[in-house]
């Protein structure tokens, strides 16, 4: 916060901003890690010479993600021990991101060009002071979030600042409530402790009462996280690097909105009455990322669900080689697939949505009955991330008898066909698909395949 602060007041052009950050970011890394840091400067450096050589080859992506991915993951098989390791991959995952992201983004940026066809998001390659200073970014340099470089380019020509004048007090806002949240999370931790779903006094609780502590110990959990990516979000809006400059979809944004870089979106995130809203709002910068750098580019495969499982399993193999993380995004495919199925059948049922806007009495059991699937269900799936190596979760699922498994891998296979029995569908939204059917075809065989 100091250092944005300093950089708020400086006085020049782009080269002595660029000097700036990458000073001040290489001194946060150094400081944190010490010798360390060679990793990372040895990964600027062959993202450099890869950018400058195979600018306009095929080969860029390929090489930059082999060499960042295969360093990372060497790097995880020689550190990592089987808790939380606070060591130079930390930093170093959030590079490769970066790093990996900029390569496609040139490679875009020399395709769209060589077809005649150059917009307002083709890219030059960064010097390297650019690549630096992109690199090493103080504010995010050490757990994001992720951002382009076209939005670091616009931000040191200038073209954020007229919008950032009130940039202040929303990094204020950002940093007040990541102190709360961290607080929140520190005091919670006291109480439900990861230490205590291991302990025997743990195994003594009733079902009930393991899977209550299961959803108080994820949410706390999930506090740290959220804690952090506020803070961290504070810091980069102080620089000014947050505005957004783009309208996406059909949402408006006021003219000197500042969340371009929130990885959490909290309104969301304690609202949540589906699993698809953790999605929707945790980490979401990384999600974007894999969804512009990954899931998008594997249409080739032409199904969704490999797209899905082949996005997944890239976050689960960067994060690292412990049986949580796979098990973990395993869990969400399996939750986002049961959703996906089951919540259209509860939406078209226009007798249940009636009975629902009827009977107060009803919506408060079904509020009820939401935020405990989504905050026990979700802490039960946040085991395996957590705890991480297989003979610990594995204990805990034990004790709790595995009961999420058997919940999502039934609900999987039999949860929507038993609603579409007992809840069939609407007289108006089967006339309407009766109606779209081609003459002579039965109802039944009308509905449209979605293309995948």
């Amino acid at each position: 916060y100091p250092i944005g602060s300093v950089y708020r007041q400086l006085k020049g052009g782009a080269t002595q901003r660029n000097l700036y950050i990458a000073f001040t970011g290489l001194s946060i890394v150094a400081f944190n890690y010490g010798t360390d840091i060679y990793h990372s400067l040895l990964a600027v450096a062959v993202s450099f010479l890869c950018n400058t050589f195979l600018g306009t080859s095929r080969l860029l992506v390929p090489v930059s993600f082999t060499y960042h991915m295969g360093y990372l993951l060497i790097g995880y098989y020689y550190t990592t021990s089987d808790t939380y390791d606070i060591k130079w991959t930390m930093p170093h995952c959030v590079l490769v991101l970066r790093l990996i992201g900029l390569a496609f983004d040139l490679s875009d940026s020399r395709k769209k060009e060589a077809d005649g066809k150059p917009d307002a998001k083709c890219i030059p390659a960064p010097s390297l002071l650019e690549l630096i200073a992109f690199t090493y970014f103080p504010a995010t340099v050490l757990v994001g979030p992720q951002f382009s470089f076209l939005r670091y380019q616009r931000f040191i020509a200038g073209a954020y600042e007229s919008h950032t004048q009130n940039a202040p007090a929303y990094a204020t806002k950002k940093f007040l409530q990541g102190v709360f949240y961290l607080v929140v999370n520190q005091v919670g931790t006291q109480y439900v402790s990861d230490a205590y779903l291991m302990s025997s006094e743990f195994e003594q609780e009733s079902l009930f009462m393991k899977h209550i502590y299961l959803g108080c110990w994820g949410r706390i959990t999930l506090y740290k996280y959220i804690s952090i990516w506020l803070l961290a979000e504070g810091a980069a809006v102080i620089y000014g690097l947050t505005y957004i400059d783009a309208k996406p979809g059909d949402r408006e944004y006021c003219s000197d909105e500042l969340s371009g870089c929130s990885n959490i979106r909290v309104g969301v995130f304690e609202n949540t009455s589906k699993y698809g809203h953790y999605v929707e709002s945790f980490n979401v910068q990384t999600n974007t990322w894999v969804a512009n750098y990954v899931y998008k580019r594997l249409r080739f495969l032409n199904n969704r669900m490999l797209s899905h499982l082949g996005a997944l399993f890239f976050l689960a193999i960067w994060h690292g080689f412990h049986s949580g993380y796979y098990i973990t995004f395993l869990l969400e495919f399996m939750v986002i697939r049961m959703e996906k199925e089951v919540e259209p059948i509860f939406a078209k049922n226009e007798k249940l949505q009636q009975l629902l806007q009827q009977q107060p009495l009803l919506r408060a059991l079904v509020f009820v009955a939401l935020k405990y699937y989504t905050i026990v269900w979700a802490g039960w799936c946040l085991v395996p991330f957590v705890f991480l190596s297989f003979h610990k979760w594995w204990h805990i699922y034990t004790v709790v008898r595995f009961s999420g498994f058997i919940l999502f891998i039934s609900g999987n296979i039999f949860l929507a066909p038993i609603l579409r029995a007992v809840l069939p569908r609407s007289s108006s939204t089967a006339r309407a698909k009766t109606e779209a059917a081609p003459a002579g075809a039965p109802a039944a065989t009308a509905e449209v395949k979605k293309d995948n």
